[in-house]
């Protein structure tokens, strides 16, 4: 059987890992935004919803030894994975359950902190959707935090037709969920070839580079019988019937001062539009926006302007692995950004950089160096672009402590040749 409920489930979903969606981020870019957010400081509960082979839970179990972590999933397959990995890893904070939204729905008996869903709400019918939201309605608390990632327009505009011819074509070929998707874009390649794409060449060149992708990811992410990005507008319309409200991106560029995150000229006009969501609209439509990451959450609190600073002030900064500190900036720090390179300059980034290759640093710490001097703001978007760019990461609230089950799951990782390192001081993740 390739699919359930026409969800591809032959083949295994790739472990990929999503810093978004993991709590030290989501706490950080809650306050980013001006809100209260659920403490870290004191155990915790996280749900994710769609959880694959677990790899974000995994590495976010074993950085938070007392927060609780449930994943579900409806793939049997991928739960043995996942508790695999948390046997392997000695994680006893972590539990993964086979179900359906719906039914996890109704019998879960644990309300969260956290609840989080990526790659999922796009490519599931809509009753499993209603699921999910019954989820939230039912288990988030007061406070808590919801992810939602999701396919949305118009970037996903021109892979609709490709993604239905893939479908359809799927239905009438042997062999494995995998195998019918090489088969499938071979097909695509031959009928570019011959012209189909020919006024298209931006389709032309996202098919090509498809064939570098795993065929496994490409199976999940095409093969599904209910394929279907969404506008903004509407996914918020449906979640706010779960009770909770849209605060903002969790992909940090996304919450960027317009003026660098949108091409410059439409910048008045934006700035002009007063209905948030008339603004989401054109901001996707500027950046050409495939997916989105978006922050909700119940009964938020929205902190004043001097709590807020205090909130920003107290959140601490460290470098990633990687980070480009070993010589002094030469010149501008170069950003790579949805609407295209962005240059930092150096009299503001190179006195950044220096003081955190001396050690983590909270931003009431950083904004005391003379170039952010009465300037908040600027350092306020100078880390974003540096979290943009995985050189800065919030820190942990709670140092980190020699953790033994960080190092068994990094062996657990190297095992199964999943190029990741945990960062335990961010709990989070680099690619490797």
């Amino acid at each position: 059987m390739n699919r359930k409920e026409g969800y591809t489930v032959d083949v295994a979903y790739p472990a990929f890992f999503y810093k978004e969606m993991l709590p030290v981020w989501l706490s950080a870019m809650t306050r980013f935004l001006g809100f209260a957010a659920p403490g870290l400081t004191s155990p915790f509960t996280y749900c994710e919803l769609g959880c694959g082979v677990g790899i974000n839970l995994l590495v976010a179990a074993a950085s938070h030894p007392s927060g609780r972590f449930l994943g579900v999933d409806f793939n049997a397959a991928h739960l043995e994975t996942a508790r695999d990995a948390a046997r392997a890893s000695g994680l006893e904070n972590i539990e993964f359950i086979h179900a359906d939204f719906a039914a996890f729905a109704r019998s879960n008996k644990t309300d969260f902190d956290f609840i989080a869903s990526h790659g999922v709400w796009s490519w599931i019918a809509p009753q499993h959707r209603a699921g999910m939201l019954d989820s939230v309605a039912r288990h988030l608390k007061p406070g808590g935090v919801f992810y939602l990632h999701y396919m949305c327009y118009p970037g996903s505009t021109d892979m609709v037709p490709v993604q239905n011819l893939l479908n359809v074509l799927s239905h009438h070929l042997q062999g494995t969920s995998a195998q019918k998707i090489q088969a499938g874009l071979a097909l695509l390649l031959r009928l570019a070839d011959a012209g189909l794409f020919a006024d298209q060449p931006a389709t032309q060149a996202r098919l090509r580079a498809l064939t570098e992708k795993d065929p496994n990811h490409l199976a999940h992410e095409f093969l599904t019988d209910h394929w279907q990005p969404q506008h903004a507008v509407d996914v918020h319309q449906q979640v706010g019937e779960a009770g909770v409200n849209y605060l903002g991106s969790a992909d940090v560029f996304n919450n960027l001062d317009p003026a660098l995150s949108i091409p410059g000229k439409l910048l008045g006009l934006v700035n002009r539009m007063a209905a948030p969501a008339l603004v989401e609209t054109v901001k996707d439509l500027a950046r050409n926006s495939h997916q989105r990451m978006d922050i909700f959450q119940r009964t938020p609190r929205a902190l004043g302007k001097e709590e807020h600073l205090a909130q920003l002030g107290a959140i601490v900064f460290g470098l990633l692995p990687g980070a480009p500190v070993q010589e002094p900036l030469q010149g501008p720090l170069a950003f790579s950004t949805p609407i295209g390179p962005i240059e930092g300059p150096a009299e503001v980034f190179a006195p950044l950089l220096h003081r955190l290759s001396e050690g983590e640093a909270s931003f009431a710490e950083l904004s005391r160096l003379p170039v952010f001097a009465e300037q908040p703001g600027l350092l306020f978007q100078s880390l974003q672009l540096l979290m943009h760019q995985e050189i800065v990461h919030p820190v942990k609230p709670v140092p980190a402590r020699e953790n033994a089950s960080v190092e068994k799951l990094t062996q657990w990782l190297g095992m199964h040749e999943i190029a990741l390192r945990i960062v335990g001081e961010c709990a989070t993740a680099v690619r490797t």
